[in-house]
């Protein structure tokens, strides 16, 4: 999945991406928000290289 964001992402371009990630339970949409804008805390990186990924088996 981290692959996928990456690959999809305005920084597919670059050989290693930032993903952040988080359990769901500490994801929050602030009310008034835009469709999408969300926050979240307790989360981890991990770097990923968007073109390490067979979109054939996806």
């Amino acid at each position: 999945a981290a692959i996928l964001a990456a690959y999809y992402s305005k920084a597919k371009d670059s050989t290693k991406v930032p993903v952040d990630y988080t359990d769901v339970k500490n994801v929050k949409k602030p009310s008034g928000a835009k469709p999408g804008m969300v926050i979240y805390s307790t989360n981890k990186t991990i770097y990923v290289d968007p073109y390490d990924i067979d979109l054939k088996k996806v």
